[in-house]
Parts: C-alpha cells; structure tokens; sequence
C-alpha cells in the first residue's frame, strides 16, 4: 500500500482542476453551447439498449447525406457528466460534413469499470450495426476525453471494431490506471491491484487498432502528457501509427473547445 504522501502527491497530479484556470465556467459555458445546439438543430436520441443510461444523442448534418461519423465519450472520472457535455462538439463536425453521436455511458460507483467498459462497447456496436438505417457512409472515427479517451481505447480494443473504425481521436486521456490506486480518484471503480493492469490500455497489447491521434492542453497535469506520449510509443511498437499534438494555452477542459484543430476534417460535404 502507498505511504500517505505518496497517495497525496499522486492525488494532485491527476487532478486536472488543480492545474486549470476555470473548470466550472468552462463546463458551464460548454453545457450552455450544447443546450442551445439542442435547441437550434434537434438530435435524434436513440437508444443503444434497455438501461435508463443507454442513450447517445446523433446529430446530423443537413443535407441528404450518407454521412461519416464521429463517436465521442464525454469524461468525468467515470463518475460525473453525461453524454450532453459533449454535445457541443458536434458543431465544428456537422460544419465539415460530418455526423457527431454523443454516447452516454452508465457512470461508477452504481456500475462496476467493466459495466462502463462493456456498454460503451455496446453503444459503438449499436451505432457500427445502424449505419445504413441511420444514412451513414461507412466511414467511423470515435474518441473521447478524459475518462472517455480510456472507455474509447477499450471500446476498439473489443472483437470486430478495430477494423471498422478508421481512427481514434484521444483528448488528455487516462491509459494506466495503475497510479490512482489507493487515491479518491478510484475509490468509486473500487479497483485492486490486477484490475488496474487489466483495465488500463498501456498493459494491453494495441495490435490491429486504427491510427491513434492524440492531443493534450499545454496546461493539462503532466501525467496526463506523459501517459499520452507512452501511449503513442506503445503503439508505434504494435505497429499502430500515432501522433501526439500539444494545444498551446489550454488546460483539461477547454481543449473540447479546440481540440479538432489538430485534425484535417476535409471541406463539408466531403465524404
């Protein structure tokens, strides 16, 4: 068991409010860019499954389509928020001709990490099965921030989506889980030991993923920087291609707002 000390050090360096200029405003600005998405274009809310949680929200952009999708999941610590935070993201997507689902996940300590885990896979399952009957093209990319980078990477990593998805888009992600053990940070996943390593990427082999971009805020905890760069060296020695971006000037959470400028999204319409 870590000493006190260490437990608190480690606290502080995966608290990413600690080292953020803002965190409420942001995500209070953000909810409010969301909410008046929802109301100027409608999502289509669709549900995954029969939990109360498996909902995701599909926004579409207009025109007759087939369009490509962006799957993203919101973070939180796997314990906070919903898929409406993230909701919007969609507006720079659907301006490059691109549909954005907003996936929900069930959140601890009700659900167990592996619950998470397995119905995040579920609802990107769910969407991959849809995309005809939802006028999708085909083309697939799914992220997520945060606690939803990690949900994400484990969602492709489930048997049949690696091959559908082109790429992953991975916002200051948690990829060990390892270091938050014996901190409050993992104190509702009621993690050991051999579920930390189980359950974190950076002990898995990434062999067969898609292209991994990875982008992080100047002003996100280092931990978070260096989880990202081991990640990316991880991955290059799988055989997997990937990059890492640093965003000047921005911290944990408003990076959502800038982060797809590291991405080359085409001109709207372009399929």
């Amino acid at each position: 068991m870590p000493d006190r000390q260490s437990i608190e050090a480690r606290e502080h360096a995966h608290s990413p409010r600690r080292w953020a200029r803002d965190a409420e405003s942001t995500l209070a600005h953000q909810a409010e860019l969301g909410r008046r998405l929802r109301e100027s274009r409608p999502p289509q809310r669709l549900a995954y499954g029969d939990a109360e949680y498996a909902w995701l929200h599909l926004h579409l952009p207009e025109g007759d389509g087939p369009w490509p999708l962006m799957i993203f999941l919101h973070g939180g610590y796997w314990k906070a928020l919903d898929a409406t935070a993230t909701d919007f993201m969609a507006a720079d997507w659907l301006a490059c001709g691109w549909a954005f689902a907003s996936l929900n996940y069930p959140l601890a300590p009700a659900a167990t990490l592996e619950t998470l885990i397995e119905e995040s896979t579920r609802g990107v399952r769910y969407l991959l099965a849809q995309q005809e009957a939802l006028n999708l093209s085909g083309r697939v990319r799914l992220g997520g921030h945060s606690a939803g980078a990690h949900l994400a990477l484990m969602s492709c990593l489930a048997a049949e989506c690696p091959k559908a998805i082109e790429a992953l888009w991975l916002i200051s992600g948690v990829y060990d889980l390892r270091p938050l053990l014996g901190t409050s940070i993992a104190e509702p996943l009621d993690l050991d030991e051999a579920r930390a390593e189980r359950l974190s990427p950076l002990c898995l082999p990434l062999t067969g993923l898609p292209p991994l971009d990875l982008v992080h805020g100047e002003q996100d905890p280092p931990v978070f920087h260096h989880q990202g760069e081991a990640l990316a060296a991880r991955a290059e020695r799988d055989g997997v291609p990937a990059t890492v971006t640093l965003l000047p000037g921005l911290d944990h959470f408003d990076i959502l707002e800038y982060a797809d400028k590291a991405l080359d999204l085409g001109q709207p319409d372009a399929h």
